[in-house]
């Protein structure tokens, strides 16, 4: 594993989050880890309410989008289309790739 993943995985076992990490490309897939990822650094950024755990595409697609609008605009970020449609898909790689953009900005 390259050390940079490593730095990543350890700065994401700081934060206290609802449910275990067991597969990280499918666990951040819905969005929702990273929104509580957001809301422990920026509490009034989130409202965690509006993430709800989704198993199929779209739910999870919504949560992406839903954070890309919200909240990674508030802190001056956009991911593409394409980059959360991914994340949605559990693509191994690109929770991983949002998550290190959002770790500079936190």
């Amino acid at each position: 594993m390259d050390e940079g993943l490593e730095d990543l995985y350890a700065w994401v076992d700081t934060v206290p989050l609802t449910r275990p990490k067991k597969a990280f490309n499918r666990d951040f897939a819905d969005g929702v880890l990273v929104a509580e990822i957001v809301h422990f650094f920026c509490p009034r950024l989130v409202q965690l309410h509006n993430y709800s755990p989704a198993n199929g595409l779209a739910g999870k697609q919504y949560n992406w989008y839903t954070l890309n609008q919200r909240v990674f605009r508030s802190l001056g970020l956009s991911f593409t289309k394409q980059q959360l449609s991914d994340a949605a898909s559990a693509i191994p790689g690109s929770a991983e790739s949002i998550l290190k953009v959002l770790r500079a900005r936190l």
